[in-house]
C-alpha cells in the first residue's frame, strides 16, 4: 500500500469522525466519539480540539438554559 493511499484513509476517517461529531453534540454522543478517535488513532491536536468544542459546546447550553429560564 503507498503512502499516498494511506493518507488518503488516514483523512477520509477524520473527515466522519469530524462529521461525526458535530451530529454527535446535538445528541450529546461527542464523548463516545471522542473516545471512537482516540481508538482509530487521530492525531491527538484534533482529539483536544473536539474536546475543547464539545466543552465549548455544553457550556454554551449551560448559559442558553440559564437565560430561558
Amino acid at each position: 500500500m503507498s503512502k499516498k493511499q494511506t493518507n488518503e484513509g488516514i483523512f477520509g476517517a477524520a473527515d466522519r469522525f469530524v462529521a461525526t461529531f458535530f451530529r454527535g453534540l446535538e445528541r450529546k454522543a461527542a464523548g463516545k466519539i471522542i473516545k471512537q478517535a482516540e481508538k482509530a488513532k487521530l492525531p491527538p491536536d484534533a482529539i483536544k480540539l473536539m474536546k475543547d468544542i464539545e466543552d465549548r459546546s455544553n457550556e454554551l447550553q449551560d448559559i442558553l438554559k440559564k437565560i430561558t429560564k
